[in-house]
């Protein structure tokens, strides 16, 4: 994980689920959704139209692991995902699993208080540092 000054604010060394070969994956401070996740492209780029076919070949595998891991260890039941590069200009993916139930994991319940409808990303759901590392720990196995 060599060079990724230019995503510093999501924490990649600190906050990693899974790191792919030009992907990697990150836990979101704002759990809007339990097991919520940024991924990122490895290369700093303002524009998906400049994702090289590599990435751009290695990207569903990354999506399969995701939303097998959130369907897996929670129960994720659909999944929505954002690419907006409006404050971070570079390429990345803002996913969330969406739930029909609630789940009782990590001594909380999580409710997807949107639920069937698009998720609201503004809400904050921000958690404590070593709770999200219970989420990231949890995610990775």
């Amino acid at each position: 994980m060599d060079n990724l000054d230019f995503m510093e604010k999501f924490k990649p060394k600190e906050r990693c689920i899974k790191d792919f070969k030009y992907w990697i994956v990150c836990i979101r401070e704002s759990q809007t959704t339990l097991g919520s996740a940024v991924i990122l492209l490895k290369r700093q780029t303002e524009s998906v139209g400049k994702v090289l076919k590599e990435e751009a070949a290695e990207f569903p595998s990354v999506i399969k692991w995701y939303e097998e891991t959130c369907k897996e260890k929670f129960g994720a039941v659909k999944f929505n995902y954002l690419i907006m590069m409006m404050h971070d200009n570079f390429v990345h993916y803002h996913a969330f699993p969406r739930y029909d139930n609630d789940i009782e994991i990590f001594n909380e319940i999580w409710h997807d208080d949107d639920w069937p409808r698009a998720i609201d990303f503004k809400k904050k759901n921000v958690i404590n540092e070593s709770k999200l590392l219970e989420i990231l720990n949890f995610m990775s196995k």
